[in-house]
């Protein structure tokens, strides 16, 4: 009983503190700053996104003369790298990655080592960026102490069930990690939308990470944090949000959560450590109660104050980062995806540990 209830005591403080972050985070601040930035993407089989995406990045509220696009071909078998090179404009390079390399992680150090910017920003091929995306971005790096900036990712707007889920569970993990900057114990962050300074990147501490598929944008932030901890900064504004496409298929998504699992048996972050056997050990109690109350309904009381409680301080958390995504019609799914995600984050969990996953046609062992 004591243990259980310790159990939830440490999970309130951790998502009560999150909450804090979250308020401390100052919204953007106009501010006249415009270094010279490269947008880093790596593709593979993106024929459907390039010429969206390129078009949205090229219409930016920013100087031409301020930027680059610099793209790698990761092997594509459609017709990804055709559609890059008819693509002209002069602030675009296409690279491609040589035939003894692979995966995104050579991509990306292949266009950041040949970048010209002292910035550099990374968002995926199947993202959406809004206009200003660029300018706010750069703009944080006034501040000379900065070194990393991370924004906000949201799923497009559906009126799929599905999917809906999908963005409530994202928006709590984006919500968390923002409040953990905030507060300044940073655990997590996004690739999808992040601009660091390239000299930190240069330097970063890469080893034992290599072998993993994906995660170089975690690793980062990690090796950052341990020189300098205040230097991580979430903008929290909207015009900065990314949107991507939530997973359409169930096996979609328990591939997608299962790659973003395999990396974090390799985290050596004590705060991020902590947190995820915090996560864990609160979803497991949960599950166990409950299966224990099926068979013995004096847990019941019991049950139903942890499940209440854990409700009350994850809406503590859910509320502000739905409004700021403009999500609200979200919030009808908070109580009852509670105890769908105790059986779901369990399930990947165990998963993580014992099968591969498929990423970009490519079969990665863990």
């Amino acid at each position: 009983m004591y243990f259980i209830l310790f159990i939830l005591l440490l999970y309130v403080i951790l998502i009560f503190s999150y909450r804090i972050g979250w308020e401390k985070l100052s919204h953007y601040k106009e501010v006249q700053y415009t270094p010279f930035v490269s947008i880093v993407i790596a593709m593979r089989n993106e024929e459907k996104n390039v010429k969206r995406l390129l078009k949205e990045i090229i219409n930016q509220e920013y100087s031409k003369e301020k930027y680059e696009i610099i793209i790698v071909d990761d092997h594509s078998t459609d017709d990804t790298l055709v559609l890059l090179n008819e693509f002209k404009s002069p602030i675009l390079r296409v690279l491609s990655l040589g035939d003894n390399d692979s995966g995104k992680k050579k991509a990306i150090n292949k266009a950041i080592s040949l970048s010209k910017g002292k910035i550099i920003i990374t968002t995926d091929a199947d993202c959406s960026v809004k206009p200003y995306w660029i300018k706010k971005l750069a703009a944080c790096f006034v501040n000379k102490e900065i070194r990393l900036v991370a924004g906000p990712v949201d799923f497009h707007k559906t009126n799929n069930t599905f999917c809906n889920l999908q963005s409530l569970e994202f928006s709590s993990l984006i919500g968390s990690s923002a409040g953990a900057i905030g507060i300044n114990k940073a655990i997590l962050c996004n690739g999808a939308n992040l601009a660091f300074r390239k000299d930190i990147f240069l330097h970063r501490d890469n080893i034992s990470n290599n072998k993993i598929a994906s995660g170089d944008d975690v690793f980062l932030l990690h090796s950052l944090k341990k020189l300098f901890k205040k230097s991580i900064f979430f903008i929290k504004d909207k015009d900065v949000i990314v949107t991507t496409n939530a997973c359409i298929t169930l096996k979609q998504f328990i591939n997608q959560r299962k790659r973003w699992a395999a990396k974090s048996t390799r985290y050596t972050d004590l705060d991020t450590v902590i947190v995820s056997y915090i996560i864990l050990l609160t979803n497991f109690t949960l599950v166990s109660l409950l299966v224990i109350t099926i068979f013995n309904l004096d847990f019941f009381v019991l049950f139903l104050f942890f499940y209440l409680v854990k409700f009350f301080v994850d809406s503590l958390i859910l509320y502000p980062v739905l409004h700021f995504f403009s999500r609200k019609d979200l919030v009808k799914w908070i109580f009852p995806f509670g105890i769908l995600y105790s059986f779901y984050i369990i399930f990947i969990v165990v998963n993580s540990f014992s099968t591969s996953f498929t990423w970009k046609e490519r079969t990665h062992i863990k």
